[in-house]
């Protein structure tokens, strides 16, 4: 008799509206953001001073080897068509060279201890295909 009762109850609180009271409401909206809350976007950067910053950037990429296109250092090895080069910070990359392969200054002979700068085109290996080597 007692069961039956408690079964009872529980169904009539059920029924009546208990489960409302843990049933959670529509959550109220947050309020739209003000003027003076939004960040503030930095100013623009005057071309000259992006210039300066591409420039400086484009360099300490050439003499650390992140520029796949260009290579400046020091000549480690020099064959024919092959060559080594150093960069600053001790790494090597190889450089083919080709007939067409431009030499500067003109009539100059590459040797080992040179420091050059070799534009070309980056290959999957690694290694560059030189187009223009300057002797500096």
């Amino acid at each position: 008799m007692k069961t039956r009762f408690g079964l009872v109850l529980a169904a009539v609180l059920f029924s009546c509206g208990l489960p409302a009271a843990f049933a959670q409401g529509n959550p109220t909206p947050a309020p739209s953001p003000t003027p003076s809350a939004l960040p503030t976007m930095p100013p623009s950067v005057s071309p000259i001073l992006q210039a300066v910053i591409n420039a400086v950037a484009g360099r300490v990429k050439q003499d650390y080897g992140w520029d796949p296109n260009h290579v400046r250092g020091d000549v480690t090895f020099f064959r024919r068509f092959e060559m080594q080069v150093r960069f600053a910070n001790g790494q090597y990359r190889v450089v083919h060279l080709h007939q067409g392969t431009a030499i500067n200054p003109r009539g100059a002979t590459i040797t080992t201890g040179q420091h050059v700068d070799v534009i070309g085109q980056g290959s999957s290996d690694g290694s560059l295909n030189a187009n223009q080597i300057t002797i500096q």
